[in-house]
């Protein structure tokens, strides 16, 4: 039948649902021959009596199958699908009093498709499959939803499964492998949707392999549900009866007005006696094209099962870059920007392509959302989907969760849960037109599994806290965060924009305007904050060796050395009231903050020195877990009511000046100390590192030079220079070791970053960290962190010219490629001293030598190298006179560094050749010539057994 009816359904022939009166207690297929006449018209043969068989035998129609014939409810047995040809045949099976509901099928498939675009496969760590494979660094999705925190209170139950009814699933794919216990085949399919909803609930994660999921323990029960929305229906009835489903996804929806809507009803109201929660796609709205993908006209209307009342109807927001970001990348022009509702929220002619309405109950990322898909449809096994499909399974992993912490919660419990612990998304402009209809706000997992771990176990005790880094969770002290001067919880801006880029800028000196400090503060508690409870913000000058509180409240000054005026190294910014924040809450708070002048550290260090952040939550509410002391890396490992900044941003842009900055490094102790310094990269960055596509140079101050001497000069796979002030850094964990500094004591060190255009590759963001360690014990006195942003590129290739043979003591001018670019030519022997700054430059070698060219860019800094070898040949002929001869022919030649020497008189015509031995202490020797015949001769030097130079000679 099944065969038959796809077969026979083309344009000319139109489908509706037929369902049978409540009285009528026959089976129309239940023991019935369908017979196929000639004119392909359908007849049922049975043995059954009930005028309904006559009735449908008078009629012509062309196909018939149960509608749901996996269904135990009563109603939906009663129902089929038929398909006939005349239209004036509709109002005969109204009125029939045997059919109590008769109305034509939708062609929508009610699966609500998704763009893609496909992406590599490759892994990051923490866990080891966490990173965003389209763009690179952490999976943005998930992040933005704090994951990460979530996954410390619950990483999922393997008794709690979450249903998926969708279209087909690639059972074997390596992220959904082990993860679907069962798949129940209502209807086959061969559209790959329910891979990708499938891998965003629950996929396979720290697998080394692909991505993470939210709902990394979970397992899933899927329906595979190929064609109309009865066979989606029948796959939730189905999914219902499951043992153990907890939470039932479905990346689709059902208009209002759909026929099969009424019968959706009814599974609805069977699934609620199951205490099942549904969680369903808002819908996709209207497209870029003008197809409405959601219901009504304007693809607002309500779909279905979302938008029933207990149920979660979920839609989209961006997730991957801050607002404003361009994007030209992307195909399609799709700007994914963070919590905003519209794709292409910079166009103004632009409509909202995913649903909102006021049943929307929460908002998920569902742009470019990172999923696995079919392999035969995508080498690579994932894509990036944009639309509510990909929103909805974040929401129903989310559940899972919930259910993990306490499988006693009732559906509408966890789904209270959910709805109370959203962020605010209706605080950005972009959404305000839109208030209302993207319900309570974008879900945030932390919050959420907070609150119901609060619910189910109920602790006391305010604690307000920030993160040192992504693997803090709050717990203390963090035994995590390796290098905690790295708080991504605390960034600068220039402008008032941070509340909307969370994107760290170096402070800049305006003498009329100020920066703006952000600060995020999450209630990581059981108990809700009054509001009354201050947040202290401090600075000082970038250190990798700071004191509490001596660094940071205006008690520390250096001397100029031109001026004697003290300098300020430090000091408070500001205080300023946390608001009251419910469980698992956070809030961003603002200072503004007035930047010391750089003028008035251009006596003590030229270069460009910048600022380290320092944020205290001081309130007797929440008091520190640990008295703090003078150790500030111990105060923050031991308190997350303290975070710190120590970053450094050098953005590698056009008509920049500095590819670098400044940081102090000191002893605050009052005893004399020996110090390393250990460079290192972030152990959770891919691709090269910085070391690996940029000169790292390493520049030390006078005094930082001189406590380097002291101690030894001792220095661990770093690149000496000609300046023995400068290092090149080599690889990872070099070092700069045993540097003693006396009580008090600061140098400075200028890291700078000069990349190679030969081994860019498309890599724009690397980071490294400066380490202070006691020399004794290893243990962390602090650190600095450089945020490298290679934002150009230069294509230029440094040219020396051809490899080249001279004769000793002979002068040959160096010649550069020219470029098309602002550059400069920098030409260095083979010690590495610079000979000459231009584009030709003349030199006089005694002996073969390699001379290598830098070329750097004056825009952006890159720059390349080249070499060319010089071979000084110390033996030659320097001239034969007079040429041509006829009797006595003078040569002169150059033979003093050899054993021996002679001249072979070759006759090129004939072969004939003379020797004359050389004294290989003069200069030059007569040969008689006369006796030789006329013609064209070689005049061979061999020194030592090898030939090293011939002159041709004309004899008259």
């Amino acid at each position: 039948m099944l065969s038959l009816s796809t077969t026979l359904l083309s344009q000319e022939y139109k489908s509706f649902y037929l369902e049978l009166a409540s009285g009528i207690g026959v089976d129309l297929l239940d023991g019935s021959q369908i017979v196929i006449q000639p004119d392909q018209t359908i007849k049922l043969v049975t043995n059954q009596t009930h005028p309904i068989f006559d009735f449908l035998n008078s009629k012509p129609f062309y196909s018939i199958e149960k509608a749901f014939p996996m269904t135990s409810l009563p109603r939906l047995k009663k129902v089929y699908i038929i398909s006939i040809k005349d239209d004036t045949l509709v109002t005969d099976f109204v009125n029939n009093t045997g059919i109590t509901y008769f109305k034509e099928i939708d062609d929508d498939n009610n699966i609500l498709t998704s763009t893609t675009t496909a992406v590599n496969n490759t892994q990051i760590s923490i866990p080891n499959d966490y990173e965003d494979l389209l763009y690179g660094g952490n999976n943005a999705s998930l992040e933005l939803i704090n994951a990460p925190l979530a996954w410390a209170i619950t990483t999922g139950d393997s008794n709690i499964l979450v249903g998926v009814v969708d279209s087909s699933y690639e059972l074997n794919h390596p992220d959904l492998t082990g993860q679907i216990v069962n798949n129940i085949e209502v209807v086959p399919s061969n559209f790959s949707h329910g891979t990708a909803v499938a891998s965003i609930i629950a996929a396979n994660t720290d697998n080394n392999e692909g991505l993470s999921s939210l709902g990394r323990d979970l397992k899933l029960v899927t329906a595979t549900c190929g064609g109309g929305g009865n066979n989606l229906v029948s796959g939730l009835e189905e999914l219902a009866d499951y043992p153990g489903v907890r939470v039932i996804n479905c990346s689709w929806r059902i208009c209002e007005g759909s026929p099969v809507k009424t019968y959706l009803d009814d599974v609805m109201d069977y699934v609620r006696t199951k205490d099942i929660l549904v969680v369903a796609s808002a819908g996709n709205g209207v497209q870029g094209d003008g197809t409405v993908k959601g219901c009504d006209s304007d693809g607002n209307g309500y779909g279905y099962p979302g938008s029933y009342d207990d149920a979660i109807s979920v839609t989209g927001v961006g997730h991957r870059f801050s607002i404003g970001t361009l994007q030209d990348n992307i195909p399609g022009q799709t700007k994914s920007w963070i919590d905003v509702h519209r794709q292409l929220p910079d166009n103004p002619n632009n409509f909202a392509s995913h649903t909102h309405n006021d049943k929307v109950n929460v908002s998920a990322p569902g742009i470019y959302v990172l999923s696995a898909t079919e392999t035969s449809n995508n080498q690579t096994g994932y894509t990036a989907g944009i639309g509510t499909s990909s929103s909805t399974p974040l929401a129903s992993a989310l559940a899972g969760l919930i259910f993990s912490i306490n499988p006693n919660f009732t559906a509408t419990q966890v789904k209270d849960i959910i709805e109370s612990t959203t962020d605010n998304i209706y605080d950005i402009d972009l959404n305000q037109p839109y208030i209302g209809e993207l319900g309570t706000g974008r879900i945030n997992a932390y919050a959420a599994v907070l609150k119901a771990q609060c619910l189910t176990n109920p602790e006391s005790g305010l604690d307000l806290a920030m993160q040192n880094s992504q693997l803090d969770n709050f717990e203390e002290p963090d035994t995590l965060t390796t290098q905690p001067y790295r708080s991504k919880d605390i960034w600068v801006r220039n402008q008032d924009d941070g509340l909307l880029v969370k994107e760290h800028q170096n402070p800049e000196y305006d003498s009329n305007n100020p920066n703006y400090v952000y600060v995020r503060v999450t209630n990581s508690s059981c108990d809700s904050s009054t509001g009354s409870d201050p947040l202290k913000l401090y600075w000082a000058k970038a250190n990798t060796a700071l004191s509490w509180p001596d660094h940071w409240d205006g008690s520390l000054t250096m001397t100029d050395p031109i001026t004697g005026e003290d300098i300020l190294m430090g000091d408070q910014i500001g205080t300023v009231n946390i608001p009251p924040l419910d469980i698992g809450q956070e809030a961003i708070l603002t200072f503004e903050w007035l930047v010391p002048n750089p003028e008035d550290y251009e006596n003590i260090n030229p270069n460009p020195w910048h600022f380290c952040l320092l944020a205290r939550i001081d309130t007797p509410n929440d008091p520190m877990t640990t008295p703090e002391n003078d150790n500030i890396v111990l105060n923050v490992w031991n308190n997350n009511n303290i975070v710190w900044k120590n970053t450094t941003v050098v953005d590698v842009v056009e008509n920049s000046s500095n590819y670098g900055g400044v940081v102090a490094v000191g002893n605050y102790s009052n005893q004399q100390q020996s110090f390393d310094l250990v460079f290192v990269k972030d152990a959770n960055e891919k691709g090269k590192a910085i070391y690996e596509e940029a000169e790292v140079g390493l520049e030390m101050d006078t005094t930082l030079y001189n406590a380097w001497q002291d101690g030894g000069k001792s220095q661990s796979q770093l690149k000496s220079t000609k300046d023995d002030y400068k290092k090149i850094l080599t690889t990872n964990n070099s070092k700069l070791g045993n540097i003693i500094l006396d009580a008090g004591e600061i140098g400075t060190l200028y890291v700078s970053f000069n990349f190679f255009t030969n081994q860019s590759t498309s890599k724009d963001k690397f980071a490294l960290s400066v380490l202070q360690q006691d020399a004794t014990t290893g243990s962390l006195i602090g650190g600095e962190e450089y945020i490298i942003n290679k934002k150009t590129s230069s294509s230029f290739r440094a040219n020396a010219g051809e490899d080249q043979d001279i004769k000793k003591d002979e002068f040959i001018v160096l010649s550069a490629t020219p470029i098309n670019e602002d550059v400069t030519f920098n030409w260095y022997d083979q010690n590495n001293t610079l000979l000459y700054s231009g584009e030709n430059v003349l030199v006089n070698p005694e002996f073969t030598s390699t001379y290598k060219l830098e070329v750097i860019s004056n825009l952006n800094g890159f720059k390349d190298y080249d070499h060319v070898d010089i071979t000084v040949n110390p033996f030659y002929l320097e001239s034969l006179i007079p040429n041509p001869a006829n009797n006595l022919v003078t040569v002169q030649y150059k033979v003093d560094e050899a054993s021996s020497a002679y001249l072979s008189v070759v006759n090129t015509a004939t072969g004939q050749h003379h020797n004359y031995i050389l004294d290989t202490t003069q200069t030059s020797r007569l040969l008689d010539i006369s006796n030789l015949s006329s013609g064209i001769y070689s005049i061979i030097l061999v020194c030592d057994g090898e030939i090293q130079d011939s002159l041709n000679l004309s004899k008259l």
